[in-house]
């Protein structure tokens, strides 16, 4: 019987984390850009510590259903809110979302949460004075994340904890490239708004006290007291508490109780399995060469090329289209928000291998994948269905989007965003797409292998130089010699698992590897009552949850169903 006096406390611990986990997505609607101060950290700490020992008062069996599947996802978040002020001189969590980065200066961590910040900024409509003071508060909010950036970067110098030199002179460049790109984008510009010269010129000198002050902080900080102290190797294991902390990392992103070398072991079953559907896939193909040989020869064809970003946005088109028929049968509930796609703004080309995900909000409706059209022209379009079924319809727009729009979720539910489902969940999407035959031709289904290789490779190099020792050159010869990816994406991704955000990259196939193995554990209980929409439904519905409570949910799902 559910106690009501119990489901009240709960609601009320539920209520009280409300603003904790609103999202700076939102602004300037709701929410405000997370304080990544260290005092931010220790207030966080002290939340995840009070409302753990909160939950852990309520009889759990007294709650309705809901109300202990929200507290159960509560508690996991609680659990490494807990832990942000011990770790916050090694890792920190920029964007508020468990998102753990070693360095402010990189693109993960500090540079998409900059050029993400500033982009809503840019769509801020200026027309009206209410406008035009929240542009000036957003200013200032990203300023004030500037100096918290600019302190703990100074901070970890002090502590001797020091960017490997790799990261730290691209760190250099990254940091030039925001530099030039907030002052000539947030700056206002006559084409978006005509006259009111007064607030153009506040702004512009706000741009360059707040943000390009912050920016050449961080900078500074590089320049006087980095060089004479990086390290050549990488990963978190050679940093004090390292070891344990990526163990935490693994099981934060990838859900999972497996340990660094359990899911490294995995990653090396795994390639090989790929590898011998790439050589059948050449094959059938009628290619006598070798993997690289056979990539090498569809990136180079001329109707697999692309120059433009507009040329690049018609693959994306093709791919959108040729899906389109059949949602309906495989998605009972979808989207209200439309989507599509947008080039990457050009300060980040060179940081970000591929792009990432916009979501729909009050200020831009439409859920886009920002892509990167300098990279995608240098590589080939023959991936481009595998980047458009993960970002978009079936994958994250169709639940991110979905998530958003659900009102009826608690924000702890409504913003939770774990990294093995939210992840796992878009490559499901690129799977479930390949058995609906989305990856028509030869070139397409190669491409379709080469970038799961290189999903596959991240257990494996993450791993290895977060916990097992590799160097930084060991991990770029092993994704290399089975993924076949470009020098400079090889480059970038390196850095990105081994000083950027160590052991997110795990989630891809780990959550994918989950989904599909609680799908079928559905369809095998439910015989011919299985409806693959049902089991989507199960997953969809109540919001991304870490895969342990999700799996729960299906079986308490797949109970129902049988009557059970």
């Amino acid at each position: 019987m559910v106690n009501v006096d119990a489901n009240g406390a709960a609601v009320r611990i539920i209520d009280d984390v409300r603003d904790a986990v609103t999202p700076a997505l939102q602004w300037p609607n709701s929410g405000a850009l997370p304080d990544v101060s260290l005092e931010g950290a220790c207030k966080r700490a002290a939340l995840g510590r009070s409302v753990t020992k909160r939950i852990h008062a309520l009889d759990r069996h007294a709650l309705s259903y809901d109300l202990r599947q929200t507290l159960d996802v509560l508690s996991l978040r609680a659990e490494f809110w807990s832990l942000q002020e011990d770790w916050y001189w090694n890792v920190f969590d920029p964007g508020g979302s468990e998102m753990f980065g070693m360095f402010a200066p990189t693109p993960y961590c500090g540079g998409m949460m900059i050029s993400s910040w500033g982009a809503m900024l840019r769509r801020v409509p200026l027309d009206r004075e209410v406008g035009q003071m929240r542009y000036l508060a957003g200013l200032h909010e990203l300023g004030d994340v500037l100096v918290a950036f600019g302190e703990r970067t100074r901070g970890q110098a002090e502590r001797g904890i020091f960017m490997p030199r790799a990261q730290a002179e691209a760190a250099k460049a990254l940091l030039g490239r925001l530099e030039a790109a907030q002052l000539g984008d947030l700056c206002i510009k006559d084409d978006r708004l005509v006259g009111a010269d007064a607030f153009k010129r506040n702004v512009e000198a706000t741009v360059k006290a707040r943000i390009v002050e912050g920016i050449a902080a961080m900078n500074d900080v590089l320049d006087t007291r980095y060089f004479g102290h990086v390290r050549n190797e990488v990963g978190l294991m050679h940093y004090r508490d390292g070891p344990d902390i990526y163990a935490a990392l693994v099981r934060l992103h990838g859900s999972t109780d497996l340990s660094p070398a359990q899911v490294h072991e995995v990653g090396l079953e795994r390639m090989a399995k790929v590898r011998g559907n790439m050589a059948k896939a050449r094959k059938a193909a009628g290619f006598s060469g070798h993997d690289r040989e056979y990539r090498d020869h569809i990136a180079n064809d001329p109707a697999w090329r692309a120059q433009t970003p507009a040329d690049i946005q018609r693959f994306f088109e093709r791919y959108i289209d040729r899906f389109r028929p059949h949602v309906d049968r495989l998605f009972n509930v979808r989207p209200k928000a439309d989507y599509g796609v947008r080039p990457l703004p050009e300060a980040m080309s060179a940081a970000l291998t591929f792009g990432y995900y916009d979501m729909p909000s009050e200020a831009d409706p439409r859920g886009d994948y920002v892509f990167n059209a300098q990279n995608l022209a240098q590589e080939g379009m023959f991936k481009v269905a595998v980047l458009n079924y993960h970002e978009l319809v079936p994958g994250h727009h169709l639940h991110l989007a979905l998530q958003n729009e659900n009102q009826s979720l608690p924000a702890v539910r409504q913003w939770c965003m774990p990294t093995a489902y939210v992840e796992g969940w878009a490559e499901y999407g690129v799977s479930l797409a390949e058995e609906a035959g989305m990856f028509q031709e030869p070139p397409e289904q190669f491409g379709r292998l080469t970038s799961e290789a290189f999903l596959v490779a991240r257990l494996v190099v993450d791993t290895g130089m977060n916990a097992l020792g590799w160097s930084l050159e060991q991990a770029r010869t092993y994704m290399r010699d089975n993924s076949f990816f470009p020098e400079n994406q090889l480059a970038t991704e390196t850095l990105r698992y081994s000083s950027d955000i160590p052991g997110q990259a795990l989630a891809y196939k780990l959550g994918d590897y989950a989904l599909m193995a609680m799908r079928e554990k559905m369809r095998a209980a439910l015989g011919d009552r299985f409806d693959v929409r049902d089991f989507h439904d199960a997953v969809l519905s109540p919001g991304a949850m870490p895969l342990p409570l999700l799996a729960r949910h299906i079986e308490h799902v797949t109970a129902q169903r049988m009557g059970v």
